[in-house]
């Protein structure tokens, strides 16, 4: 029987304190521990990167269309999907159960390529799901789409994973996919509920619930684009989003969401070959809340990237961190940063956050050359310091004049601005700001020494 599923709309609650059914309640984990322990050592025996297994399944539509309804959908077959939608079908599943059990003898193809999907849409096809309910044991990813014109609709959908590389929606090869209504869990390593890939993959999420418990499994694993409003997300052992720019402009909508991460960072803003330029995070009316004591709510390493906070809310209380950027990456193990000896070409992070309408708190803190500017605007109120945390770094703070700043330490800045002149909205509680004043950005400053409100200066260096 397909599980009935009728989402509340979540953006009344999205900042509220409240409990959240998720699919772990209905499958505990630990009927699938084995599975989910199961760890693949992904630099030795990935296999190949290039499509060498056919995508095949007993449910198979090439240059078709067709309507399934009511229907049980199952496959046990390795590197096998259950249903198979290409050469330009167009197909429409509802009110169906699907189920996916079997191994994926090659995971790189199985991520690149959705080899093993559940449900795998390529090559020009269009695929339609509502109110589906989708398992998927041993390693399958739940709905998969491949292809510059493939493009999923999906509304009222039950997705329930177990094993590495089982992500829930997952695009590649510059798909799409549409989704409505959506409730996912996953409980093993790389599944993250919500996935682009090479090159890119482009995925608008509406009305979710999103449970992951293992290691690399963000709410949104991020090549292209992923667009998310009104998501109640929870990664217990992942950053909310990693967000990979190494193939080229990355964009994170985050609208009307509540979204917690457990390891590393909130979102980790990385490339994982050389620098690149285009990666943009956007928190709109959201929550952010990070559980570890050394998690910063942004990280950025090797990337030049953007961020946009707006009307939204950070808990970093646990780590006092806001935002870090260092000359660092993430490697295939994606549990810890990375330095030099393991990326020859990696280059500092630099990130910049523009700050609207919220009040956050915690550090600044920028290594190695790294950047960070930070932009406070439209009634933002920061309490917080910036800081150098290894060898030179560069951090500018700028402030409208609606806006204020709470200082909670001695400040090292690179450059500083203020519309109001009078530097009323900065706040020392007996703290300093130094300033570089040969930089030409603080010309306006003309290398003086200001008093501050509560006692301490802002002095050049």
């Amino acid at each position: 029987m397909v599980n009935s599923i009728f989402l509340f709309p979540l953006a009344t609650l999205a900042l509220g304190s409240f409990v959240v059914y998720d699919l772990s309640d209905d499958i505990p984990s630990e009927d699938w521990a084995a599975d989910n322990a199961y760890v693949f050592d992904w630099r030795t025996a990935g296999g190949t990167v290039s499509q060498e297994i056919a995508i095949t399944g007993p449910y198979y539509y090439s240059h078709q269309k067709e309507h399934i309804s009511h229907q049980i959908l199952e496959n046990h077959k390795n590197d096998t999907s259950v249903l198979v939608v290409t050469e330009g079908s167009t197909v429409t599943v509802d009110d169906s159960v699907i189920v996916k059990t079997g191994y994926s003898t090659s995971l790189n193809q199985a991520s690149f390529y959705g080899v093993n999907a559940a449900v795998n849409n390529a090559n020009g096809s269009t695929l339609h799901l509502s109110n589906v309910n989708i398992t998927t044991h041993n390693g399958a990813a739940n709905v998969y789409t491949h292809g510059n014109t493939s493009v999923i609709y999906a509304e009222n959908i039950w997705m329930y994973s177990s094993g590495p590389v089982s992500h829930g929606l997952y695009a590649s090869g510059n798909g799409t996919i549409y989704a409505k209504n959506v409730r996912h869990y996953a409980g093993g390593d790389r599944c993250s509920s919500f996935s682009g890939d090479v090159p890119n993959g482009f995925i608008h999420v509406e009305n979710a619930i999103a449970h992951t418990d293992g290691v690399e499994s963000a709410i949104c694993f991020l090549q292209g684009i992923c667009n998310m409003t009104n998501v109640v997300g929870y990664a217990r052992n992942s950053p909310v989003s990693f967000s990979d720019g190494s193939m080229g402009p990355v964009t994170g909508i985050w609208k009307d969401s509540d979204l917690t991460a457990g390891l590393l960072a909130g979102f980790v803003i990385f490339s994982d070959s050389a620098i690149r330029d285009g990666s943009t995070t956007i928190l709109d009316n959201t929550k952010l809340t990070v559980l570890g004591d050394t998690m910063p709510a942004l990280w950025a390493g090797n990337i030049i990237a953007e961020a946009h906070i707006k009307s939204s809310f950070i808990n970093n209380s646990a780590s006092g961190l806001l935002v870090v950027a260092n000359y660092s990456f993430i490697t295939q193990d994606f549990n810890y940063f990375a330095g030099y000896d393991q990326n020859k070409n990696m280059s500092p992070g630099q990130i910049s956050v523009k700050v609207e309408d919220s009040s956050l708190s915690g550090s600044l803190v920028a290594y190695n050359e790294s950047k960070i500017t930070f932009n406070l605007a439209e009634h933002s109120h920061w309490t917080g310091d910036a800081k150098i945390g290894y060898n030179s770094a560069y951090i500018a703070v700028h402030l409208d004049e609606t806006s204020t700043w709470n200082l909670t330490g001695n400040s090292a800045l690179q450059n500083f601005s203020d519309a109001d002149t009078s530097l009323s909205n900065v706040v020392s509680n007996g703290f300093n700001i130094t300033y570089d004043k040969e930089s030409k950005f603080n010309s306006a400053l003309r290398g003086k020494t200001y008093k501050l409100r509560g006692g301490g200066f802002l002095r050049p260096k």
